[in-house]
């Protein structure tokens, strides 16, 4: 997905592991300053009950995409499977087990 207002740049990074600061931290999510034209977003499907997010801490993450509708890049922490993935193994394990 291209966007005109966010540069080509910051859409080659898509795939990669980028760093910033945790700026806002929310019960759907954290904000995460990259440096980048668009802040980023960990949603909240991303992050696990013992997860500790605090303004202020370092966090390194993968840039899965940019989501014009949150005008935000949504990340998710390095190694997490993307959503659409963790729902297809759901979809295959209940399967197997009906």
């Amino acid at each position: 997905m291209t966007n005109p207002e966010v540069p080509e740049a910051e859409m080659r990074l898509v795939g990669s592991i980028v760093e910033g600061e945790a700026t806002a931290v929310f019960p759907w999510g954290v904000i995460v300053d990259l440096g980048l034209s668009r802040d980023g977003l960990i949603d909240v499907l991303y992050i696990d009950d013992d997860d500790n997010y605090q303004v202020g801490d370092r966090v390194s993450c993968c840039l899965s995409d940019f989501d014009e509708m949150k005008n935000k890049f949504i990340l998710r922490p390095p190694g997490q499977v993307p959503v659409a993935e963790r729902l297809r193994r759901l979809e295959e394990q209940r399967g197997l087990s009906s």
